[in-house]
């Protein structure tokens, strides 16, 4: 179980901040596989980023996609 003092101190950190102890966190369970992962999703963006600027693909605004998200959720 979580200790509830170090809870509370993380919960208190921003966003940027708590997102940055996520990512360590969930990289300590599996160093090894940090590199491959980013690797690949450097790929993936790079891929996408490609399609996009050649038309080959569109774009939605955050908005849109979070509401598609939500109804989809229920």
């Amino acid at each position: 179980m979580i200790n509830e003092k170090i809870k509370k101190q993380a919960l208190k950190l921003s966003d940027e901040e708590r997102a940055e102890l996520a990512r360590i966190l969930i990289d300590s369970l599996h160093p090894e596989k940090e590199f491959e992962s980013e690797e690949a999703w450097s790929k993936e963006l790079k891929k996408r980023i490609d399609r996009y600027e050649q038309g080959k693909s569109s774009a939605k605004p955050w908005s849109e996609v979070k509401k598609n998200a939500q109804s989809l959720l229920g």
